[in-house]
């Protein structure tokens, strides 16, 4: 489908599913790294002074709360904490926004 704007003319590209996969393939073993991100809080610089071994830190997250994953600082993913052998593992419950580019 072409579109006028302005005066360029604009070809919207649909792909199809094979398509995406052969644009995708000579990245397919490209490592990134994941960060799951378990809360966030703010503190004053006094209080982070002031923490010790045995300090809590309150998160602004529920328990039970999925836990997000990001790459390249956006959340892609999220998921739920679980234990696999003696590691901790997520297990993804939601993609984020299927459709953006990592």
């Amino acid at each position: 489908m072409a579109i006028k704007r302005g005066d360029r003319l604009e070809i919207d590209r649909v792909l199809s599913f094979e398509q995406v996969v052969e644009e995708v393939m000579p990245f397919i073993e490209t490592p990134l790294q994941l960060e799951i991100q378990l809360g966030q809080t703010r503190m004053t610089i006094r209080d982070l002074l002031e923490l010790e071994p045995g300090s809590l830190v309150e998160l602004k997250k529920s328990a039970g709360e999925p836990m997000d994953v990001l790459c390249k600082e956006r959340v892609i993913i999220r998921g739920e904490v679980t234990v696999l052998e003696d590691s901790l593992g997520l297990r993804v419950t939601e993609i984020v926004n299927s459709d953006r580019k990592v």
